[in-house]
């Protein structure tokens, strides 16, 4: 069926047949009246002289306000979901007159969940409230309307930080006082207890062949699997232990130690070496904390000491593939590149292999050793560091040569 166009004087002579009505009509003006009154000239529509009758305009629920398709401006509708008059202003939906006699109560901490860079924050619903506001200042003036919606989502934040969101609830009658939500975004990746490790190995520095001591003190230098720049990309560069730590290459076969080389923690203390600003080479005692919080504080847990950490040496920690802190250090299986581990720790260790100068490289995909800070007490040629490898659940803790190529993985201050 063809549908028709009814002009507005039709209308009203329906709308009046309807109700029993009188209407009168000018060439601008329409009367709906049971008295058959003209139009007030000011009106196009002058509904009038009714003693026991109103107006209804359309009553819809939220849903279905929503889901009108472009509304004009000015477009008026009452509410069945919250019990208020509302008109669109172009932009939102604003409350014209509800069925409330007070503000509404502030509203509640629902169950906020966070990544590692956003927050999803959820309160409960207020039962008077037609509007939330958000803000991340206590400021309800420059606060943001996120409708009649109980949960906002904060994006572009930082990993393993604490944020605060102040929300009010409002109706016709007035608004909340402020509710105050605390939420922390997820950790990062790396981080057990206080301690947070960047999540790949360095690389920084100008490549230098293998059958040559990085001995250059005015830049730094590095080694590249099998000299190849593309195996530094994927898996960082090798440095020997003068160069890790940013000290003249004699320090490779004499003593070089201070206050830095034994904090725990460090913070701006520890010796930044290679590592960029706010970062710096950690010391034996800062791994082995390092290593027994993982253990001990990532599920599924251990119960290894930490002073077996910290004063044993060779393979420390449960020797079990979930459990066992080399399994939780090392990338998993769905990791690129992949290796054997669980990664539960997110430290993604890599097998990065090591080199030996003027001899080669060794262990590419199947091994790999970390650099500390600290220098062995009893031996000047060597520095603490740590192993893992393939198919091994725990990690070692060692004196190494300190011209072997290691990686190098930097600790927050």
């Amino acid at each position: 069926m063809k549908k028709q166009k009814i002009n507005i004087q039709t209308a009203a002579f329906l709308t009046a047949a309807l109700l029993g009505t009188a209407s009168s009509t000018t060439a601008q003006n329409v009367s709906i009246s049971p008295t058959g009154n003209p139009p007030d000239n000011s009106a196009a529509l002058d509904i009038r002289d009714f003693t026991n009758k109103g107006v209804l305009i359309p009553r819809l629920t939220t849903a279905q306000r929503n889901a009108i398709p472009s509304p004009a401006n000015s477009l008026l509708i009452f509410n069945t979901t919250t019990g208020c008059y509302e008109w669109w202003t172009g932009v939102v939906w604003v409350p014209l007159g509800c069925g409330c006699t007070s503000a509404p109560s502030a509203p509640t901490a629902g169950s906020h969940s966070s990544t590692q860079t956003s927050i999803t924050w959820v309160w409960g619903a207020v039962s008077t409230a037609t509007a939330y506001y958000v803000n991340t200042v206590n400021n309800f003036a420059t606060a943001t309307n996120v409708g009649n919606t109980t949960l906002y989502n904060q994006m572009g934040l930082s990993c393993g930080q604490n944020y605060t969101l102040y929300v009010w609830a409002q109706n016709a009658c007035g608004t909340s006082t402020v509710s105050t939500f605390t939420f922390s975004t997820s950790l990062c990746p790396g981080t057990c207890g206080s301690q947070v490790f960047m999540v790949a190995n360095m690389d920084v520095g100008t490549m230098i062949n293998v059958s040559n001591d990085q001995n250059n003190n005015s830049q730094v230098e590095k080694y590249c699997y099998n000299n190849f720049p593309a195996n530094c990309t994927t898996y960082g560069g090798l440095y020997q232990w003068a160069e890790a730590i940013q000290a003249p290459f004699s320090a490779n076969s004499s003593s070089f130690t201070g206050s830095w080389a034994t904090c725990d923690p460090c913070g701006s203390g520890g010796r930044q070496g290679i590592c960029p600003a706010g970062y710096h080479i950690p010391t034996d005692l800062e791994w082995s904390r390092y290593e027994w919080c993982v253990e001990n504080n990532i599920s599924p847990t251990g119960t290894t000491p930490l002073g077996t950490f910290q004063n044993n040496t060779g393979w420390r920690g449960t020797n079990n593939s979930t459990i066992g802190p080399g399994a939780k250090l090392k990338a998993s299986s769905s990791n690129s590149p992949a290796w054997d581990g669980t990664n539960a720790s997110g430290f993604t260790a890599l097998p990065a292999g090591f080199c030996t100068v003027g001899v080669g490289f060794s262990g590419l995909f199947s091994l790999t050793y970390i650099w500390s800070a600290s220098e062995s007490s009893n031996n000047i040629f060597t520095a603490w560091g740590r192993y893992i490898d393939s198919g091994s659940w725990r990690s070692d803790r060692n004196n190494f040569a300190k011209t072997f190529g290691f990686s190098v993985r930097c600790l927050q201050n």
